[in-house]
């Protein structure tokens, strides 16, 4: 499985053997070899960097790369001169600096008190191999050091970016060294496993979920709190009960003939909101007070010597607080130790899926008590109507909508319509005089139609059981607008609540999923409904 990841420093150490030769010597450098392809254990899997030509960038080495001491970027010791591939190793000469420190680790490393060697790279592929090792296909060495203490490989010390001072000048740093710590985090989180996290909680026992406690004390750190469960880092996530003796629910998943890659999976709405725009603010952590400008000033013609009249505009704010969207779900002990799939993948997909459908729901048309008011119930959005009890929907009625926004001086090339597969339907029937269709059922694949020049997207999240006047329940909505100015606060990290006791006759494990999101528009003007259409 190949993936693509954010770079971040690691390291290698590899002990430094003396290849000096007189020639060498004579130029004050020395040779060594500074990786190979050895597995390195790294939080939980085993890392392997590829020595095929085409997977080092050896550009930085070779465009005089610092050779440092530990790491410290205040210690230069040298400079790189050149680097290679060899015998898949990587190779490289180095010219020693002219300082006191540089003189005295060239002595320490002439009679063999300082023999190791370290590097810091950037990952920018990886895959994972069948027995689950990561290897970077993909990677660049940034800097060479000399190293007094090389890598623990049961924690990563001096290896990983995470033993970087973190009361280093910032200004005296090269950026790469302190910006890949949370790139290391997203990398990290991407592998966490539920799972394993989930058996860690319920025994107790976390040495073989190191990379999951790694980011429980991350989280914890990020959240202000201890979790009475466990920290998820991921947004959404849902429920669907996995129970390995019934076959509906988990059953198919286990056995000797049945094809786990095929499973199917349950249909869900399509989630547009995000896809078309909207703003995602993460980490958020108390009520949120965003300023906003509701009028602008006036601009005024004066005569020669006369005096500007005075406008400031007007201004307000746009308040977001925690509202907490959940889940609840359960397993069974032995789908946790039989899940063909992995029950990690389909526990992950489920939850995902169906916490995003039902976050693009409320984006679209959230209002009830507890939960964020959507666009559709959001005050002052523009609003054409078709009837006293709603009607058929036309392509005119479709270009008002359109001018809600335009009068507002909201209508941008980014804007899109929106509706469910019932208006689409409807939509795509309407014909001219000719019998020719106004949009073409054939246009090109899903969210390519436009109508207008706008894109057109469709999904079930849109009702289609409003009602107007005496068309009771069968109304369905459309909306137009600039999705950009749509808000969703993510407060916090996911919680997870592991309960294996209230079902333990029947060895089920329970799992309740916490996320506290909110959602608000910008500017009511960007967006218009139509909410009377029946078909």
């Amino acid at each position: 499985m190949k993936t693509t990841v954010k770079p971040e420093l690691q390291r290698r150490y590899l002990k430094l053997t003396d290849e000096t030769s007189e020639e060498d010597e004579i130029k004050n450098s020395l040779t060594f070899s500074f990786s190979s392809e050895n597995p390195v254990q790294r939080n939980g899997f085993q890392e392997v960097l590829s020595h095929d030509m085409n997977a080092v960038d050896l550009t930085r080495l070779k465009n005089d790369a610092p050779f440092l001491f530990n790491h410290d970027v205040d210690k230069p010791i040298g400079r790189v001169r050149n680097a290679w591939i060899e015998n898949g190793k990587g190779r490289a000469t180095i010219q020693w600096g002219s300082s006191e420190l540089a003189r005295q680790m060239r002595r320490d490393a002439e009679i063999g008190v300082l023999r190791n060697i370290s590097v810091g790279y950037l990952i920018n592929k990886a895959e994972e191999t069948k027995d689950g090792t990561i290897r970077a296909t993909s990677w660049q060495p940034m800097e060479l050091s000399l190293v007094t203490i090389p890598a623990d490989n049961s924690v990563g010390v001096g290896r990983s970016i995470k033993n970087q001072s973190k009361e280093k000048s910032m200004t005296t740093s090269p950026d790469y060294l302190y910006e890949s710590k949370p790139d290391e985090y997203q990398r990290e989180s991407s592998n966490f496993s539920i799972v394993r996290a989930l058996q860690a909680s319920v025994s107790g026992n976390w040495n073989d979920a190191g990379r999951e406690r790694e980011i429980q004390q991350e989280l914890t750190k990020r959240n202000g709190r201890t979790s009475q469960g466990v920290f998820v880092p991921h947004e959404n996530w849902n429920t669907r009960d996995y129970v390995k003796g019934t076959a509906t629910v988990g059953g198919n998943l286990v056995g000797t003939d049945h094809l786990p890659s095929q499973f199917v999976d349950v249909l869900r709405a399509r989630s547009v909101v995000s896809e078309l725009g909207a703003r995602t603010l993460p980490g958020l952590v108390g009520d949120v007070s965003i300023p906003t400008r509701t009028a602008g000033a006036t601009a005024y013609f004066v005569t020669e010597s006369g005096s500007v009249t005075e406008s400031t505009g007007t201004f307000g704010t746009i308040t977001m607080s925690p509202k907490v969207m959940g889940a609840y779900s359960k397993f069974s002990h032995l789908m946790k130790l039989q899940g063909t799939p992995e029950i990690e993948s389909l526990i992950r997909d489920d939850f995902i899926s169906t916490l995003a459908s039902r976050l693009d729901l409320v984006a679209l048309n959230g209002g009830g008590s507890d939960e964020p008011d959507g666009i559709l119930q959001t005050t002052g959005i523009g609003s054409v109507a078709i009837g006293t009890n709603g009607g058929a929907i036309t392509l005119d009625k479709v270009l008002d909508l359109k001018q809600t926004v335009a009068v507002d001086n909201a209508d941008i090339n980014s804007c899109a319509f929106v509706t469910n597969t019932v208006v689409e339907n409807a939509l795509s029937k309407l014909k001219d005089g000719n019998s020719a269709y106004h949009l073409s059922p054939y246009a090109g694949a899903i969210g390519q139609q436009q109508i207008a020049n706008r894109r057109f997207m469709v999904t079930n999240n849109v009702p289609s059981t409003l009602t107007k006047g005496s068309s009771s329940g069968v109304c369905s909505a459309m909306i137009y607008g600039n999705f950009n100015d749509l808000l969703i606060g993510i407060f916090g990290d996911t919680e997870i609540l592991v309960d294996p006791y209230s079902a333990m006759q029947t060895g089920v494990t329970a799992v309740r999923i916490l996320q506290a999101i909110d959602i608000k528009v910008r500017h009511a003007q960007s967006f218009g409904a139509i909410q009377d259409i029946t078909t």
